[in-house]
């Protein structure tokens, strides 16, 4: 065996329990039995506004550069000549037959074709409703997908409501339970939200699938959000963390928070000792992180003048 796959079985390695110790029942938490194993259920509600733009075809109609080969400068100089929208280059010499693929496009609501072209994604997002995004957050116990997860984070949105299902894993036994019970309620999606999720969050958890053979894949519309604010914010703040923004677009500033190199080795404690006040902490930074993208989802998609 190779010196990395000793090092790697180190890293897999689960934590001992402590002997005596039984699996704890979390405050507001529920056990949930499945065929996959047992987990943790906290949910909770609160109130809380979310923007979301309205349906409305003409939003993507009115992007001129969707056509392959218009660009900013095109884009100026047929306003100009009165094109204001794709419909109106059905009469164009030069851009008619273009159009007419667009606007098949659109009409089928082919989303991710629409993307490749450059529709931003608040103009795709019209397409859907509050109801179809689940935003996500996960917590690990590292960066790589060789290591495993025990939380995941959901929120979503109804009828002026946040609704936030955190599953969580009590131990490294209890991780596919997890994994499998997540997977149960995107399917209820069309929209995953996130924050660094296309890099991170998903590709951990369909790895984790993986590692546990079960080989789920989601083919939803994402929206990383870090993309978002990098691009309309990486020039006026510090830097796109998630709590920058917080401080400088919410207004909210967090007390007490775990940092996030502290996580992985607070839920080994946890694993280990059964300890509720250990990973209280850990849940209450996942829900904070959850409930920022939500409250960010307007001014950070769409952009900082969206109010």
């Amino acid at each position: 065996m190779s010196l990395f796959e000793r090092l790697k079985n180190v890293k897999n390695q689960p934590a001992r329990v402590e002997s005596g110790i039984s699996p704890v029942i979390l405050p507001k938490g529920q056990e949930i039995s499945s065929k996959f194993g047992k987990y943790i259920l906290l949910e909770s509600e609160m109130p809380g506004n979310f923007y979301f733009p309205n349906f409305d075809y003409s939003v993507l109609h009115t992007n001129l550069r969707l056509i392959r080969g218009i660009g900013p400068v095109t884009e100026e100089k047929l306003r100009r000549q009165g094109y204001t929208c794709v419909l109106d280059l059905l009469n164009h010499p030069r851009w008619s037959e273009h159009a007419v693929n667009v606007i098949d496009l659109i009409q089928s609501q082919q989303v991710n074709e629409l993307q490749m072209l450059g529709a931003r994604s608040w103009e795709l997002l019209s397409y859907f409703e509050p109801e179809d995004i689940l935003f996500i957050d996960i917590e690990t116990t590292g960066l790589w997908a060789s290591q495993p997860l025990f939380l995941i984070g959901l929120l979503y949105y109804r009828q002026g409501k946040f609704f936030i299902n955190q599953l969580f894993a009590r131990n490294y036994s209890e991780e596919k339970a997890v994994i499998a019970a997540a997977n149960e309620v995107f399917r209820n999606f069309k929209v995953l939200v996130s924050y660094n999720g296309k890099r991170f969050d998903v590709p951990y958890i369909i790895g984790r699938s993986i590692e546990h053979r079960l080989f789920y894949s989601y083919p939803h519309y994402q929206v990383d959000m870090l993309f978002h604010a990098r691009r309309h914010f990486g020039g006026t703040l510090p830097d796109c963390r998630l709590v920058t923004l917080e401080i400088n677009i919410l207004k909210f500033q967090r007390e007490d928070d775990i940092p996030g190199y502290l996580i992985p080795e607070t839920y080994h404690r946890f694993a280990r000792k059964q300890d509720a006040g250990l990973i209280s902490p850990v849940l209450k930074h996942n829900r904070l992180d959850l409930l920022s993208m939500a409250r960010l989802f307007k001014p950070v998609v769409h952009g900082p003048d969206s109010d």
